[in-house]
């Protein structure tokens, strides 16, 4: 293939990634946390103000929200109390929901932004496997990827995973490379790298390590160094020059990755712009978030804390908190990254996960690696465990075998490094804090794919690639619209995820606009059930017009109804998040505690005596937290009698259906606690 062939086709998988990507948007509803990402992005622009959502750093935000300028939008006015207190939260739904914005082209010029990361990710993906492989490796690896549904769900996105994927690979491209001959260009755009890496999510200083360990893989080869900087060529053979060269380097480098880390934030200290309203402070204080006071408990509507939503803080001060208090005291980052770092540091300390039927707040040093042969495609799996054995199994000499590790040396740091956090970390709530490491599985398969298409290897090695490739494109295209929900064969499939992953592995709130699409024909049947709807997610089933009877999922979407809602048999739509449970602190099998209080409550609100005498401003509150909480509890009783059974109908890849009689809720919240529960868990 000529180098014009090959630069159209690369050309082309750019391209139909990008719209895959981009064309599924109108089938997905709002992910978590696109809400807080366009919001705040917008509020950057328009304020120069940082008080909203630092944790996610400010690149991403801003790239997504760019095309959001030129709309005529209106956004909630900075004389609110929710501005004040940086309620993201409220700020974010009033902006998508509230004011008549167009919610649906917001999401469209948006992901079509965060997209644009995912193609410079694939872009980078072909220049290095074309570059260490050939061009049939380069091709290979970039139609693998342009195919696979986890680039495609995260291209597809409002979220700073991709992003923080395409800087990290950018950055050590860029180092690698200036380490390998100093120039102007590559000076520039290693820092240019380095700084959009550090504001492209929290998890970029990841890049520190990589880089540092690269400085001393560079160092082990005895190669001279040339230099570039004026109008003549310099070359460093001693190698006392070149590890000075690379050290003065690896400073400009870093110097200027920080000042475009001060840039990104206005060169200002502060995350509040003096010139806008004045902060009340970010959503939780600084001594909340570095773990010197505890957070405060989860609140009913009635500002009463849940007996059912209530849960403990683990986290205290540590070394960590005591750095970052100490940087910001003496003002060396600015102020809204060090609060966004604290916050990133707290959460990953102990957050709730779900893996397999089990629940934990301190993850599973499984957790990664099972989400990755999981929801990794077969052939995808398949030529990269070919590529790595084709890699390890060459027979060439010393030297040689030495000079090939030292030109691989930049994806295996970048792979072991990434993969040992990840293996490590007690934040388990998506697969996508691995995205990183899949270029270098693509370049891996790309190895493959090539050796499969040389000389020496007879006809069935082309006739295997392309099953490979058309078994990707069977897979990516079967998912197709919800990429998020994909699950290989081996896990059960996309349908079946939910029992293994749940979160942004699989149910991310992105169900609703096919929910709307479910209910249109079930009215069109004639059938007049009534549909309750439990719902994880920062959509909007109201804003939306949705006409369902909503149960047990107050956590977002709040509206003006009844508490407690006593469901009939009917249809009950259920977000697969919620249906595990992970975040309503009713995670496992239904035990006694739980049926006290369950039996106690429903003594206490349906007592005529005790509601017509809870009118009082003081006993008012406590009867509606009562209320909440019965219906949550209503709720885990409900997925008790459900375990086990398999919902009649999956809906937008992440809402489970179950068609339920009259008898049967009855039973499941009526029946004595022995007959609901197994005699096994009790």
């Amino acid at each position: 293939m000529t180098r014009r062939r090959q630069g159209l086709a690369v050309a082309a998988l750019l391209a139909l990634y990008w719209l895959m990507a981009v064309s599924a948007s109108p089938r997905v509803g709002v992910a978590v946390d696109e809400i807080a990402h366009l919001a705040s992005g917008y509020s950057y622009w328009q304020s120069n103000d940082f008080r909203m959502h630092p944790e996610n750093g400010t690149l991403t935000m801003r790239a997504a929200a760019l095309p959001l300028l030129a709309m005529d939008l209106q956004f909630p006015p900075e004389d609110r109390p929710d501005w004040r207190r940086a309620d993201i939260a409220t700020i974010g739904r009033d902006f998508f929901f509230e004011l008549g914005n167009p919610l649906d082209r917001m999401l469209l010029a948006g992901r079509a932004m965060i997209a644009l990361f995912g193609v410079l990710t694939l872009w980078l993906v072909w220049r290095w496997a074309s570059g260490l492989g050939g061009p049939a490796a380069g091709l290979s690896a970039v139609a693998l990827g342009a195919l696979s549904p986890t680039l495609l769900a995260h291209g597809g996105l409002v979220t700073s995973d991709i992003a923080l994927t395409a800087c990290l690979l950018a950055v050590v491209t860029a180092f690698w490379r200036l380490l390998h001959a100093i120039t102007w260009p590559r000076l520039s755009l290693a820092t240019l790298a380095g700084g959009a890496v550090l504001l492209a999510k929290m998890s970029g200083v990841l890049a520190a390590p990589i880089l540092a360990v690269l400085i001393l893989v560079r160092w082990l080869r005895a190669a001279p160094l040339p230099v570039r900087l004026g109008g003549r060529s310099r070359w460093l053979r001693k190698r006392s020059q070149v590890v000075a060269a690379t050290l003065g380097v690896s400073v400009f480098v870093a110097s200027g990755s920080l000042v475009l880390l001060w840039g990104g934030y206005g060169f200002r200290y502060s995350g509040f712009n003096a010139a806008s309203t004045a902060a009340d402070g970010y959503y939780f204080t600084w001594e909340q978030i570095l773990g010197e006071e505890p957070l405060p408990p989860n609140d009913g509507e009635s500002g009463v804390p849940s007996r059912v939503l209530a849960s403990a803080d683990p986290t205290g001060p540590s070394g960590m908190t005591r750095t970052i208090a100490w940087m910001r005291d003496h003002r060396l980052l600015p102020e809204a990254y060090l609060w966004g770092f604290a916050h990133t540091y707290k959460f990953s300390r102990a957050r709730p996960a779900f893996l397999n039927g089990e629940y934990r707040t301190a993850g599973w040093p499984g957790f990664f690696p099972l989400a990755f042969l999981m929801k990794t495609t077969l052939p995808v799996m398949l030529l990269f465990a070919a590529g790595v054995a084709l890699v390890a199994a060459q027979k060439v000499g010393r030297r040689r075998r030495c000079r090939l590790f030292h030109r691989l040396a930049p994806l295996l740091v970048l792979f072991a490094i990434y993969w040992a956090m990840a293996v490590t970390t007690k934040l388990n709530i998506g697969h996508r804090h691995i995205l990183p490491i899949y270029p270098v599985v693509f370049m891996g398969a790309g190895f493959a794919a090539a050796w499969l298409l040389s000389a020496h290897v007879r006809r069935w090695g082309r006739f295997a690639l392309a099953v490979a490739v058309l078994g990707q494109a069977v897979d990516s295209f079967a998912a197709r619209p919800f990429y998020l929900s994909y699950f290989n064969i081996l896990a059960g499939g996309t349908d079946g995820g939910w029992r293994h992953l749940v979160d942004s592995s699989f149910d991310w709130g992105q169900g609703l606009p096919d929910l709307q699409r479910w209910l249109r024909e079930k009215e069109a049947r004639a059938d007049g059930s009534p549909v309750y709807l439990t719902y994880f997610g920062t959509d909007s089933p109201r804003a939306r017009g949705i006409d369902v009877r909503r149960f047990a999922d107050d956590l977002n979407d709040y509206g003006p109804r009844n508490y407690p809602t006593i469901p009939t048999g009917g249809w009950f739509v259920i977000g697969a998040t919620h249906f595990q449970r992970v975040y309503l602190h009713l995670t496992g099998p239904w035990n006694a505690e739980r049926e006290t209080l369950y039996r106690s409550l429903a003594a206490r609100l349906f007592d005529p005596d005790l509601r017509a005498g809870g009118t009082t401003p003081e006993a008012g509150p406590e009867l509606l937290r009562d209320a909440q909480d019965f219906e949550l509890l209503l709720f885990g009783r409900l997925c008790q009698f459900l375990s086990g059974r398999e919902p009649d109908t999956v809906i937008g890849g992440s809402l489970l259906a179950f068609r339920l009689t009259d008898e049967e809720i009855a039973f499941a919240f009526g029946a004595p606690f022995e007959a609901i529960v197994p005699a096994a868990a009790q």
